[in-house]
């Protein structure tokens, strides 16, 4: 594995004061290095739980970049996990959860099968917690979380065992 720390840029106070964000675009941006971490998100998932979900679901919006490649080379479907209300046609469920700066939301159509819950980062949980909770509730059995990094630091547990490939301590 690769340090991918050097990749990411860190902007203090952003989105608000006391939150240092840390923006992943410069790995996307690299072709040769977002395939090096797709390939170590694979090698996670394989290594935390055998591929027997049925989907991967992604989180709005930076889970859908990396997540939606993932989904395709282990051949799963995509269930989106929409931050914005009513961009879903349908029955849909709705969980609203605290993030570490504020109040947001989750939102997925109505189903069935096994999901992977896939983000970029896991701070504090409140997205992940949220998205799984709101996944249940639509009928869908969440199995596991996938996140690119992981704030050590803030101690986040969740109800689905989870991994991640970038940890800060």
């Amino acid at each position: 594995m690769i340090n991918y720390k050097k990749y990411i840029k860190e902007y203090k106070d952003f989105p608000i004061a006391g939150i240092n964000y840390l923006d992943l675009n410069p790995i996307y941006k690299d072709s040769e290095i977002r395939d090096k971490l797709v390939a170590d998100c694979l090698d996670t998932i394989l290594n935390m739980i055998p591929p027997t979900f049925d989907y991967i679901g992604v989180v709005e919006s930076r889970g859908f970049i990396l997540g939606s490649i993932i989904a395709h080379l282990l051949d799963k479907g995509i269930v989106l996990l929409r931050s914005k209300k009513d961009r879903l046609p349908g029955k849909t469920y709705t969980v609203k959860h605290k993030l570490e700066y504020g109040e947001s939301m989750v939102q997925v159509q109505e189903g069935k099968g096994k999901v992977l819950v896939f983000d970029d980062v896991l701070a504090t949980g409140g997205t992940a917690t949220g998205s799984i909770e709101c996944l249940t509730k639509a009928g869908y059995t969440p199995v596991g979380a996938l996140f690119l990094v992981e704030l050590d630091f803030l101690n986040s547990s969740l109800s689905v065992p989870h991994k991640s490939v970038i940890h800060y301590e």
